[in-house]
């Protein structure tokens, strides 16, 4: 089955809510932490009705981002991620009435200052049958993923998410199948557009345009001048949950694009949905989760290895998977020469600091893109996507672990090509037979392939 594609925010949320309307500036009340964003709280509940998906966002390298990532993992969703160094943590504040409306909040969604490369796009689009942006996302990325999506013969919806940042969904609009705004939202791109009505918007751009209302129920905006009324779904204080709208939207999609439907029939699908996630008690309808179960779910699936920082096994194989069928590409095995007399001779503490240093010169030698992992003891592992230099990169992690003078540590590389399509196990077999002819040539060496084929022969 094909999965369904969602772009833009994934943040820690942070919600307080007082009992009660005093007059003071500090009240007694609830904060609660939540893995929040809209294209979040989208792809768990997509996760709820069974849907494959994939989740694309940015975030900083903090530890809450990291706790973020590990959680949305356990949710089931494919993250796919930029990790950008010295972005702040993307959160989103927000103070709300005791009857649980949004009275004010800041928001830090780094998402929206990052743009994605045009190969990194092609990966998530791969094997997608449907894709989900929302207006936390930049013009550029969403112009640019909408038209992947067109080119992949993928129906596109998107998500206003505010009336400060729906502006930017108007350049991707013509590449849009059907654009989602509260009314609040609505208005504002009204105002920026010129238009006098919703149907002003649906007709000039060819999108189909709808218009969300609470309690009102829904209009949904034909690009031929047709308007069809939805009813709201059926809740005895639809206020009190945050979230609603998202499940609501995605809902409808579901029903249109998996099942069918017309968008007045995929409503009542759509209100199922809510009705199940109205059944919680929690603020934030599908995507609140406390701190504590995070930490729970960061110590069972953990991204990244807590000693050297670099992605661990797992999390590797899983982006690997992204990069079978997007060209050849290159794999690095890494070993450090005379670790276990490092090991042996001068204690544990001080291996550990040794394979944090060539982590760190790894790290430090590699481009935006580039895939390190710790592999396993004191082995590492690296992809460079098509296009690299794999001998310049190789060499220069060599050359730069030998002038640090870590006890003596030293590197043999081994480099494979793998053709798109290839699983990772049978790369790793030849990058591994390269990296242990390294080590019959002495060590610090960096050996291809090829030059280990020949010597077997």
């Amino acid at each position: 089955m094909k999965h369904t594609l969602v772009a833009g925010s994934a943040h820690l949320d942070i919600l307080a809510r007082p009992l009660q309307n005093t007059g003071y500036r500090d009240r007694i009340g609830s904060v609660q932490l939540a893995a929040g964003g809209t294209a979040c709280n989208v792809a768990f509940n997509l996760r709820k009705l069974g849907r494959p998906v994939r989740l694309m966002t940015a975030w900083g390298t903090s530890p809450i981002d990291r706790m973020l990532a590990s959680h949305i993992e356990s949710m089931g969703v494919d993250l796919m991620v930029d990790e950008c160094a010295g972005m702040g943590v993307a959160a989103f504040a927000a103070q709300l009435t005791p009857e649980g409306d949004l009275e004010s909040a800041v928001s830090a969604m780094w998402v929206d200052k990052h743009t994605f490369s045009p190969l990194r796009i092609a990966q998530a689009v791969a094997g997608t049958d449907l894709i989900i942006v929302e207006a936390n996302l930049n013009s550029e990325t969403m112009c640019a993923i909408a038209n992947a999506g067109r080119e992949a013969g993928c129906p596109v919806f998107a998500m206003a998410v505010s009336e400060d940042k729906v502006e930017r969904l108007i350049p991707a609009l013509p590449l849009l199948t059907a654009l989602f705004a509260n009314g609040v939202e609505c208005e504002a791109l009204m105002e920026k557009m010129g238009a006098a009505d919703p149907s002003d918007i649906a007709e000039s751009s060819g999108v189909r345009l709808i218009v969300t209302r609470g309690e009102r129920g829904a209009v949904v905006y034909g690009p031929d001048g047709s308007r069809v009324k939805i009813q709201p779904p059926i809740l005895q204080d639809m206020k009190t949950l945050l979230g609603v709208g998202d499940a609501f939207s995605v809902g409808i999609i579901d029903g249109v694009v998996r099942h069918g439907k017309s968008y007045a029939e995929a409503a009542e699908h759509a209100h199922e949905l809510v009705k199940e996630i109205a059944c919680r008690d929690t603020c934030n309808a599908l995507s609140l989760h406390t701190l504590s179960d995070m930490v729970d779910a960061l110590d069972g699936t953990a991204r990244y290895d807590a000693l050297t920082g670099l992605m661990q096994r797992a999390a590797f194989e899983r982006e690997y998977k992204r990069l079978e069928e997007a060209g050849e590409h290159a794999l690095l095995l890494i070993d450090c020469d005379h670790f276990k007399q490092v090991n042996d001779k001068h204690g544990h503490d001080v291996g550990d600091s040794v394979l944090r240093g060539v982590a760190g010169i790894i790290a430090g030698s590699i481009r935006k893109g580039d895939i390190p992992c710790r592999w396993g003891g004191d082995e590492f592992a690296l992809v460079l996507p098509p296009g690299s230099d794999a001998q310049v990169v190789a060499e220069r992690i060599r050359i730069s672990v030998a002038e640090a003078r870590l006890y003596g540590v030293t590197l043999s590389v081994g480099v494979a090509f793998a053709e798109p399509g290839e699983k990772l196990e049978s790369a790793l077999k030849r990058a591994d037979a390269a990296m242990y002819r390294a080590k019959r040539k002495g060590r610090d060496a960096v050996v291809f392939e090829a030059e280990a084929l020949s010597n077997e022969s």
